[in-house]
C-alpha cells in the first residue's frame, strides 16, 4: 500500500505511535468518512487500498495516546468490519 501513502509534512513516525488496520466496504465516500470521523486527531499518515471484492483496507498511523479513542470511533462506522493493531513493524 506505500504507493497510496499521505504522511503530514514534517511529522515524524518515530516514537510512541501507533498503526491501526482498518477493514471496510468499499463504499462511494468510504474515505471521506474516516476523514470525518478522524477530525480532531492527529493523523500521522493514512494508507487507502481497494483490495477487490468490494473491500478496502485503511492503515492509520497515529500517536499512540490517542489510539484507543480512534479505534472506537473507527469501529463505530457503518462501513468498518474489522479494526486491529497489527503487531510493529520496522519501517523503511
Amino acid at each position: 500500500m506505500a504507493d497510496d501513502t499521505l504522511t503530514v509534512p514534517g511529522a515524524t513516525l518515530s516514537g510512541d505511535v501507533c498503526t491501526m488496520v482498518v477493514t471496510l466496504r468499499d463504499t462511494p465516500g468510504a474515505l471521506a468518512r474516516i476523514a470525518a470521523t478522524l477530525v480532531g486527531t492527529p493523523v500521522l499518515a493514512l494508507e487507502y487500498a481497494v483490495t477487490g471484492a468490494a473491500r478496502a483496507v485503511a492503515e492509520v498511523t497515529l500517536p499512540r495516546p490517542h489510539a484507543t479513542r480512534a479505534r472506537h470511533r473507527l469501529s463505530r462506522m457503518v462501513d468498518t468490519l474489522t479494526v486491529a493493531e497489527p503487531p510493529a513493524r520496522v519501517r523503511r
